[in-house]
């Protein structure tokens, strides 16, 4: 249907160092939500969703084909467009990627974080462009985790990229937790849009532990649906351009902005 989208983020337990085990459970959650509910335009799956606990350097070119394999095969067999949190490794290096499958199997859009995360600097290639894609005439910008924390990058997708939805992959860990929320609030009220996000959930082999709560904000900011730190499961929720549209036009926070003096301070 035009101007809505129907959403799903996959809230799952991840095996850390178990590609096989991991597969199993995305296609076990996607056919799940296939069998049960009706016309899911979007799955979301949290960041390097298969590859958890995998050691990077063990991470090469054939097994990024084999994950891409997987998630192509994956978002046709359940008919669904699928945002898979991945890695993918490249002649020059590794990068942390969120790539959208159509339900052809077909590649829409590729993102690679550009914001990294301690560690990550010595160790993931940063990506340097907005990818945005369109399911429905809605305009879907993607980010990544850490990417969340950082206003200028989702103020560029509602400015430059006209977009509706900021859909965010993620794997925000304690004791951030308040953080997340605020990010997921904060990002979708003063841009005026909807925020899509997915988190991983529970206790990793590094020993930190993940929030969960992947959630949906509305444009102005409120939580309409929340996972809290329930393990193995999803959500359905309809997203609307009209919805989008009348909070712009309601609050112009995108039409108040001030780059020209931005420049000048």
């Amino acid at each position: 249907m035009e101007g809505k989208v129907r959403v799903s983020s996959v809230q799952m337990h991840v095996v850390d160092n178990d590609l096989e085990a991991n597969m199993k459970k995305a296609e076990e959650m996607a056919m799940r939500i296939h069998d049960r509910e009706k016309d899911v335009d979007l799955i979301l799956y949290h960041e390097c969703c298969l590859e958890g606990g995998i050691p990077l350097d063990s991470i090469d070119e054939d097994m990024t084909r084999r994950v891409m394999e997987f998630w192509s095969n994956l978002a046709k067999k359940c008919g669904s467009h699928i945002l898979a949190g991945r890695l993918e490794r490249k002649p020059e290096g590794l990068y942390n990627k969120a790539t959208v499958f159509n339900p052809q199997g077909e590649v829409i859009a590729d993102y690679a974080k550009i914001h990294l995360f301690n560690s990550e600097r010595d160790t993931i290639l940063p990506g340097d462009q907005l990818s945005v894609f369109t399911i429905n005439g809605m305009r879907i910008g993607i980010m990544i985790c850490a990417d969340f924390g950082f206003p200028e990058l989702a103020r560029k997708y509602a400015t430059s990229g006209k977009v509706d939805v900021l859909a965010v992959s993620s794997s925000w860990a304690y004791p951030d937790d308040d953080l997340w929320d605020i990010c997921n609030r904060a990002r979708s009220a003063e841009n005026a849009c909807y925020v899509v996000s997915v988190d991983r959930v529970g206790p990793t082999c590094r020993g930190n532990v993940k929030v969960g709560r992947s959630m949906v904000c509305d444009p102005n900011g409120f939580i309409i649906a929340n996972l809290v730190e329930k393990e193995d499961i999803y959500f359905v929720t309809d997203l609307f351009k009209s919805e989008v549209d009348d909070r712009r036009k309601e609050m112009k926070w995108l039409e108040w902005i001030r780059p020209d003096v931005y420049a000048a301070m």
